[in-house]
């Protein structure tokens, strides 16, 4: 074995970018350079990862079977750069938390800052509050230490997320809307009415996420907004349970359930680090209680 991890990064970034051009810009090396370390690659490896024939790269069938491969090694390696640093850290000065805005009054998460109030009293702290997209971007972006978000479809990249809950929702339309007044709703009947679903508001996270259900659909980057719509009689909505029963929508929230709908999936909650970098103590408590909260909401009564 006599290939590099260099070399297994430039070829992840080749594969990313779509040609050997813009992985140099991107990584700032010169083009021939990263050409030469694909070429070795390619001998120390025995196969060839990129076909060159057209005239922007693509990869090979062996490219596709060796690129999940190449980001295990260098994940890996980063883990273990991180747990050193983790190793080498003692109790934080200061921790910069991203928290996602459609957790805002989450039971389980003001009872964790409460307790890291009065278990870390010297601690300075920053609470960033914003959308999905934003919570991750600033995570990656290294803005904040720790990202606790509902669950979030991310691209490959330096992130690694940690489910600490899975939490409820339900279909839900203003009390004023058609559908209020159906006794049992099915999906062709949510399919002939506007759909408001969650998007994200940053540039890069603009892949196309999920189908939606309704050929009418709006999207939003909040789900309190979607929420306040759909009190509005604008359209019907997936929300998390906590957000259909906040008292300013509670009286003006009709829940949509039948035998037709099922049972409404779950969204997670998960905390986002950066993969190569180190968690000190104070942030490995963080997810820690914030997970033993999120439980002990889900045994509460009627559950």
């Amino acid at each position: 074995m006599r290939w590099s991890l260099d070399q297994l990064e430039l070829f992840i970034a080749c594969a990313e970018r779509g040609s050997f051009s813009a992985a140099a810009r991107h990584l700032g090396r010169a083009q021939s350079a990263v050409s030469t370390a694909i070429a070795n690659l390619e001998l120390d490896l025995d196969c060839v990862l990129f076909d060159r024939k057209s005239r922007s790269p693509t990869l090979t069938a062996e490219g596709e079977a060796l690129l999940p491969e190449a980001r295990s090694v260098i994940a890996q390696c980063q883990r273990l750069n991180a747990r050193a640093q983790t190793l080498a850290l003692g109790e934080e000065a200061q921790l910069v938390l991203a928290i996602d805005e459609a957790l805002v009054e989450m039971p389980p998460v003001d009872a964790t800052l409460e307790a890291l109030a009065s278990r870390y009293p010297a601690l300075s702290l920053t609470l960033l509050y914003g959308a999905q997209g934003d919570v991750a971007g600033w995570v990656e972006e290294r803005t904040a230490d720790l990202g606790i978000l509902l669950s979030h479809v991310r691209a490959p990249g330096p992130l690694e997320g940690s489910r600490i809950a899975n939490l409820r929702q339900h279909w839900v339309v203003g009390s004023t809307h058609a559908l209020a007044r159906h006794q049992n709703v099915s999906p062709p009947d949510l399919a002939h009415h506007r759909q408001l679903m969650i998007a994200s508001r940053r540039r890069a996270d603009r892949e196309p996420g999920p189908a939606a259900t309704s050929a009418q659909c709006w999207r939003l980057n909040s789900f309190y907004s979607m929420a306040e719509l759909a009190t509005r009689g604008l359209g019907w909505a997936l929300v998390p349970e906590h957000i259909a029963h906040y008292p300013p929508f509670r009286q003006r929230l009709v829940r949509l359930a039948s035998d037709a709908l099922g049972e409404a999936p779950r969204i997670e909650v998960e905390t986002v680090s950066r993969r190569d970098a180190g968690s000190g103590p104070i942030a490995l408590w963080l997810r820690r209680t914030l997970g033993e909260n999120f439980r002990q909401l889900d045994r509460g009564p009627g559950r």
